[in-house]
């Protein structure tokens, strides 16, 4: 019996895009967008490796998190281009995409977007839940905490707890 095409609807959509700025190099600060890396530097991160060959991000690298998501390093350009699909099952799929740039000596930029697409309606509130401002505030911090591990080697504790989401 064939199917009947479902239609269309416009998924509830959110593309954040954020400028960020690194004392260090793009290889230093590449370096630091991994799972287990973010343990050096991000006092609140938690994962836990599904698969990678190397043990650390690659392309393909699955790893998960708290609120039930699945991570997949869906591009892996080392120093420039790295790139993460997340997936809460049910509920909406988030990539974060990091391009970096040498924009001194010790200095990078990074252009990060984020773009979350609800996967249906129990979807929205995750999606919309999640503003582009919390997403800045976060995103403010982690600059923070970077910056201050990439200038001492040590982790940045005295910051108030983040939203778990990156």
């Amino acid at each position: 019996m064939p199917t009947t095409p479902q239609p269309v609807v416009a998924p509830a959509r959110l593309v954040v895009d954020i400028p960020l700025t690194f004392t260090g190099t793009p290889q230093e600060v590449f370096a630091l967008l991994c799972p287990v890396r973010e343990y050096d530097w991000i006092p609140d991160w938690s994962c836990s490796m599904v698969h990678s060959d190397s043990g650390a991000a690659e392309l393909g690298c699955v790893f998960t998190r708290e609120r039930g998501e699945t991570w997949v390093t869906t591009r892996y350009e080392p120093p420039t281009r790295i790139e993460y699909t997340t997936v809460r099952s049910g509920l909406s799929v988030r990539t974060l995409r990091f391009e970096l740039s040498a924009a001194g000596p010790r200095t990078t930029t990074a252009r990060l977007r984020t773009t979350s697409t609800a996967l249906g309606p129990q979807g929205v509130p995750d999606v919309l839940g999640w503003t582009a401002d919390d997403q800045r505030r976060l995103w403010r911090l982690r600059e923070a905490q970077a910056n201050h591990y990439l200038s001492t080697g040590c982790c940045l504790v005295d910051e108030p707890s983040a939203d778990p989401r990156s």
